[in-house]
């Protein structure tokens, strides 16, 4: 029996093409930053790198981690990315969302596990209007780890004291979402954007 559904963040909830160039040109301006090197450069590099990485993981790939693969570490690209932009200054309020997610509420705890750093998720739950809604908000910050790494996904159910299998993931990519979680146990769901969890019913 499904007790708790966990939501990936970026992608999911939303869907933004502002928020997405803005989270691109965060990453050029820090491996330019960090490399010392012109930005077009590290633009051209970041993204080479992300045609290589889609290739092997068969999806589209986190900044963090193509980054993390330049020897930048996810805290200083986190830092970085809080101060270049604010996720409030793109989003609005989702009502459909919202309504969706109270209906859940009222038969499932709710969650969710991300990338994002503390700071830009509280910024785009706010934005959204969804911040009061979720039991538990799993980042980075949570545990130091990252999706895919199965262990992010398997402290999150250790957390929330259930197995696996009465866990529901939601989530984008197949590859950073769904297969780590479907290898433990979860049941899960893949969604283009939030369009897709409007009218979503579980049993």
């Amino acid at each position: 029996m499904i007790k708790v559904i966990i939501f990936d963040l970026d992608g999911t909830l939303y869907k933004s093409k502002e928020i997405a160039e803005k989270f691109a040109r965060a990453a050029h301006y820090t491996l330019s930053k960090f490399k010392n090197i012109p930005l077009d450069d590290a633009r051209k590099l970041i993204e080479e790198k992300r045609q290589q990485m889609e290739k092997e993981y068969s999806d589209s790939v986190p900044q963090t981690l193509i980054l993390n693969s330049f020897g930048i570490s996810t805290e200083s690209w986190h830092k970085e990315n809080i101060d270049f932009f604010d996720p409030r200054d793109y989003l609005t309020k989702d009502e459909k969302l919202k309504k969706s997610l109270d209906g859940l509420k009222k038969r499932y705890r709710l969650t969710v596990l991300t990338n994002n750093n503390k700071i830009q998720t509280e910024r785009t739950l706010a934005a959204l209007g969804l911040n009061a809604l979720f039991d538990r908000v799993y980042t980075y910050n949570s545990f130091k780890l990252l999706k895919p790494n199965p262990e992010f996904f398997q402290k999150a159910v250790e957390d929330l004291n259930v197995e696996p299998e009465a866990c529901f993931f939601i989530g984008d990519r197949n590859s950073v979402d769904l297969e780590p979680a479907k290898k433990l146990g979860m049941l899960t769901y893949k969604v283009k954007g939030p369009e897709d969890i409007y009218d979503l019913l579980i049993e």
